[in-house]
């Protein structure tokens, strides 16, 4: 059986400690290396199920550059990349991850919008949330709040925290 492994993200080396500082106040994954060309994550206790590596690269920040260029400069691109922002949240690139509770979910969204408020040099948007009985809810068990890491790039920098009610799994 194949089994997600880990994601690996190419960034400008200025935003790693940004980066390092969000994931390390909204998840509770333990730093397994930390070194000037990888940081990385573990997001459990099994390294096998999954890992978040950050690689900070001089590539990454003349891609950044030159994309933030561009969409100053190129009306196309610039209407495009603000379409990709604004759509709906689950329409757009995300990285999934189930929180074991509902309690630790809304800490966690909690804490999110505390870091978009109160720390905006971190980059850190809470997109949508969504909890069974909102108006679109997906679902009626399934809690999700999408939160936009800016620091990652201007696009598949969105993590969906999932977490299910207890006693309202769904039928499998």
């Amino acid at each position: 059986m194949d089994a997600w492994n880990h994601n690996n993200y190419c960034v400008p080396p200025e935003h790693v400690d940004g980066l390092s500082a969000c994931i390390e106040a909204l998840f509770p994954w333990t730093l397994i290396v930390r070194k000037p060309h990888l940081v990385g994550y573990r997001l459990g206790d099994d390294l096998n199920r999954g890992a978040l590596y950050l690689r900070p690269t001089p590539a990454a920040r003349a891609v950044f550059d030159a994309l933030a260029r561009l969409r100053r400069s190129d009306a196309e691109l610039g209407r495009a990349l603000t379409a990709l922002e604004a759509q709906e949240a689950d329409l757009t690139d995300h990285h999934g991850i189930r929180i074991a509770s509902l309690e630790e979910w809304e800490r966690r969204v909690a804490r999110a919008l505390e870091l978009a408020q109160t720390r905006p040099e971190l980059a850190v948007t809470v997109v949508h949330v969504e909890r069974p009985g909102d108006p679109g809810a997906m679902t009626d068990y399934l809690y999700q709040a999408w939160v936009r890491l800016g620091l990652l790039g201007p696009w598949r920098n969105t993590f969906e925290l999932q977490a299910l009610e207890a006693g309202k799994e769904p039928m499998r």
